[in-house]
């Protein structure tokens, strides 16, 4: 693994870096370490897919960028990698809240709940970026369509085919719902309201008491009378383990 560590204290880049290693070793897995003394020199060197996960304290040199400044500008082009915030303080866990971090380790950080970190990033590295399907392409033919899980949006049948929104395009799939379900990572994330919808409930905005479910690109679906509680209940669980993780909706 590589990992990107912004903080401005040599001594504490030591520690955490020690730390990572020694939970390492007991899984005999080794990481690579970038350290950064600021955000801006961060920022300046960050490359999607160059880190699969970024420790950031948050009281950086009082100079420049702190560290949530950081991660705001990180977000803006770097949605899903995990991020953890490190800090003397605790007060900064709800302004926190808005750029989705993966947790909070309180300094001097422990070994255990560097731990339960290091795994949550294990889960998040283990899930699929992407599907593979067979795209309908009328008359009989057929063509290897990649779908990453971020542009999913929501799936629904159609004069009896199954139909895939994603952010880009809607393709005709040929597999059922339950093939479908069987390619997906079964985190909670991906939902089947009845018979006819797989919701992706980290692309819901909002869940309407009308049943009408606003998606955050400014769709809108509808999801059937009979299966509104049980969908906007599985939303709300969906939302409070995302909250309860500190992970990203």
């Amino acid at each position: 693994m590589h990992f990107a560590i912004v903080e401005d204290l040599v001594m504490d880049q030591k520690h955490l870096i020690r730390l990572i290693q020694e939970n390492l070793e007991k899984y005999h897995e080794t990481a690579d370490f970038d350290c950064f003394e600021n955000g801006e020199d961060f920022l300046a060197h960050f490359r999607p897919g160059l880190y699969h996960a970024v420790f950031m304290d948050i009281m950086l040199d009082r100079t420049g960028l702190n560290g949530i400044e950081t991660a705001e500008k990180l977000r803006s082009f770097a949605k899903r990698i995990p991020l953890i915030f490190i800090t003397s303080e605790r007060d900064y866990s709800l302004e926190g809240y808005r750029v989705h971090p993966l947790d909070y380790l309180l300094k001097p950080v422990d070994a255990a709940s560097l731990s339960w970190c290091l795994d949550e990033i294990r889960t998040f590295l283990a899930e699929p970026a992407y599907i593979e399907i067979q795209e309908s392409l009328g008359q009989g033919q057929a063509s290897a369509k990649r779908i990453f899980l971020d542009d999913f949006l929501y799936a629904e049948t159609r004069n009896h085919r199954l139909i895939i929104h994603t952010s880009k395009e809607d393709i005709a799939a040929r597999l059922s719902f339950t093939e479908l379900l069987s390619l997906l990572p079964k985190s909670g994330r991906f939902y089947m309201s009845g018979r006819g919808l797989l919701l992706n409930f980290s692309q819901v905005a909002d869940f309407h008491e009308d049943g009408t479910i606003h998606l955050k690109n400014g769709a809108c679906i509808f999801c059937s009378r009979r299966k509104k509680r049980e969908t906007k209940e599985a939303f709300a669980a969906y939302l409070f383990d995302c909250l309860r993780k500190g992970g990203t909706l």
